[in-house]
């Protein structure tokens, strides 16, 4: 392994989603290419944590403010479910000044 070479265990090839990675080399025969959020072949970017974070807030004040059916419950607290996994996944992804937001909020708990 180094920087040049991958491991043998490491994706070869990564799509751009946008603020994300997919390291799923079928990603253009993905049946589920819409639902990459909650996906293990899914690598999100550090910046996509802002956007989870900032999307959980708003499924927040949605199931809140919003009379839903029992589906339509079920289905917002799956969307929600996929966000706090995609945010646990970022909480050790460095940030720009190289501290992940785990130690960061470790460090203000001090």
């Amino acid at each position: 392994c180094s920087r040049r070479l991958p491991c043998s265990s490491d994706p070869y090839t990564f799509y751009d989603l946008g603020d994300s990675y997919c390291s799923n080399p079928f990603w253009s025969s993905c049946p589920h290419r819409m639902a990459c959020a909650g996906c293990d072949f899914n690598i999100p970017k550090a910046s996509a944590r802002a956007q989870a974070l900032e999307s959980r807030a708003s499924i927040g004040h949605y199931l809140e403010a919003v009379p839903l059916t029992a589906d339509e419950r079920a289905v917002v607290e799956g969307d929600l479910e996929k966000l706090n996994g995609l945010i646990r996944k970022l909480d050790d992804v460095p940030t720009p000044d190289g501290r992940t937001p785990s130690q960061i909020e470790a460090n203000k708990s001090r």
